[in-house]
């Protein structure tokens, strides 16, 4: 009986490191593939946010952007928020390697990818990440 415990346990163990293995490989290659990335058509020359939401996304609409409004209105108009609907900008939706809404693309003013926030971000971290970038 312990040695089938023992083998479970083991079994178990080794599907979870694959599983970690595989989760974070997924990852590390979305993160490569977005910090070698430079998109000055998206940013024109101001430090950017892009926010990838949907039409159905309660987080999108009653917590993120009101945490980007925030953010917005503590840079004084120097800041460019846009709203992208991820159904239609389909492109910039594998461009960015966004799998779950709202996301979020801080861009500097000459397109360098800053930070990139998959799920809901408040306001402070993009504080955070739009001063980094400016």
């Amino acid at each position: 009986m312990a040695e089938r415990l023992a083998l479970l346990a083991l079994l178990l163990l080794g599907l979870l490191l694959l599983w970690g293995a595989v989760a974070f490989g997924a990852r590390y290659r979305r993160w490569r593939r977005v910090d070698r990335m430079r998109t000055p058509e998206l940013s024109q020359g101001k430090t950017t946010v892009l926010f990838f939401t949907g039409e159905h996304c309660s987080v999108c609409h009653f917590r993120q952007k009101p945490a980007l409004d925030v953010v917005r209105s503590s840079h004084n108009g120097d800041l460019r928020v846009v709203e992208l609907d991820a159904a239609r900008e389909t492109s910039l939706v594998r461009r960015f390697g966004v799998l779950s809404l709202p996301s979020t693309v801080v861009l500097a003013a000459d397109g360098t990818v800053g930070a990139v926030n998959y799920g809901f971000a408040p306001s402070d971290q993009i504080n955070a990440q739009v001063a980094s970038v400016a």
